[in-house]
Order: C-alpha cells, then sequence, then structure tokens
C-alpha cells in the first residue's frame, strides 16, 4: 500500500515570511562593485597613496571581496517560511524542510513580545519575539529540530523564534480561531 502524503487544509490562510533578503542584497552589491573593480583595475585616477600598488594586486584584492559577497549571498539566500494552521496542527514549509506540530504534542502555545535588556543590569539579555509551546512530553523539541533550531530548553517550554511581533501574533489569532482551548 503507498503511503498517503498528508498536507494542511487548503481552505486555511497561509502565514508567511522572508529571511535573509536584505543581507542577500548587500552581497550582491558588494559583489557587482569589486567584482568590477577586479575586472578593470585601472578605472579611474588613482590617488597618491595607491600609485605603488600595481593592478594585479588591486585585482587579486578586489577579486576576494568580490568573493566574499557571493559568500554572502550563498550564506543568507533569501527563504520564505510558510505557516498554515488547521484543525490537525500547526504546519511549517521552508524550502525543502517541512514539519506538522500536532495539536495532542503541546499543552498550551502562546505569543511572546520582544523586550529590550533591563539597563541597569549588566546580566540582562534581549527577550526575541517568539511563539512558546507548552510540550506533552521532552521528546518534542528533539522531533521538531528542524524547526526550532534553538537548543533545548533546560524548562517546561520550548520556543519558536520568529522574527518579529506581527508574525507571531498572526499565528497566534490563527491558534486561537482554530483551537482556542490550547492558546494561552
Amino acid at each position: 500500500m503507498p503511503e498517503r502524503t498528508w498536507s494542511p487544509d487548503p481552505d486555511a490562510p497561509a502565514i508567511e515570511y522572508r529571511t535573509g533578503r536584505w543581507a542577500f542584497v548587500g552581497g550582491l552589491v558588494m559583489c557587482l562593485f569589486f567584482g568590477a573593480a577586479a575586472i578593470f583595475p585601472e578605472a579611474g585616477t588613482p590617488s597618491a597613496s595607491s600609485k605603488d600598488l600595481p593592478p594585479t594586486a588591486a585585482s587579486f584584492l578586489f577579486g576576494a571581496l568580490a568573493l566574499g559577497g557571493l559568500l554572502v549571498m550563498i550564506g543568507f539566500f533569501p527563504r520564505t517560511h510558510r505557516f498554515v494552521v488547521d484543525e490537525r496542527g500547526l504546519w511549517w514549509r521552508a524550502g525543502r524542510k517541512s514539519d506538522l506540530i500536532a495539536w495532542d504534542e503541546v499543552r498550551a502555545v502562546r505569543g511572546r513580545e520582544p523586550r529590550p535588556p533591563v539597563k541597569d543590569d549588566p546580566n540582562s539579555k534581549a527577550v526575541v519575539s517568539a511563539l512558546v509551546f507548552t510540550p506533552v512530553d521532552r521528546l518534542f523539541a528533539d522531533r521538531h529540530a528542524a524547526l526550532l533550531k534553538s537548543p533545548p530548553a533546560t524548562g517546561p517550554e520550548v520556543a519558536l523564534r520568529l522574527p518579529d511581533f506581527a508574525t507571531v501574533r498572526r499565528l497566534a489569532q490563527e491558534i486561537g480561531r482554530v483551537r482556542p482551548d490550547v492558546l494561552r
């Protein structure tokens, strides 16, 4: 019997966000600018301090900086993360990775607002926006390691870090619409 691939409810609204777009654009500009300088090292008027730098050395230097821009582009390639909330759980997809957090795996879900560190306390850390799960068992973070990239917490809660509080709020609203008994 062939396995059946499950997918979220097609009528459920999708919540999407993109990561890495500005770093990718910065790497692209860096690659183009320094790449052009590496290809045409004699272009422009040399300053008094750069007259003793041969064109091959300048080409090598700018080529290395263009390669650095290419590596930044590769490392921060924009990815779209897509969340769908339906009767079975919270669905996540980013490229070829996907995950389902079923409702029977969690006791409660809540949104956490970001807060800056306390000014007078040197040990204070900033709190990032996240969707916080209270799982039923301790293996929750291991089962959903592709989605929960942070190291497992020592407490009973597991946080899914999100880029901004608007995404957390939209996910919490959808969870409240589908499963109000789970939302805290």
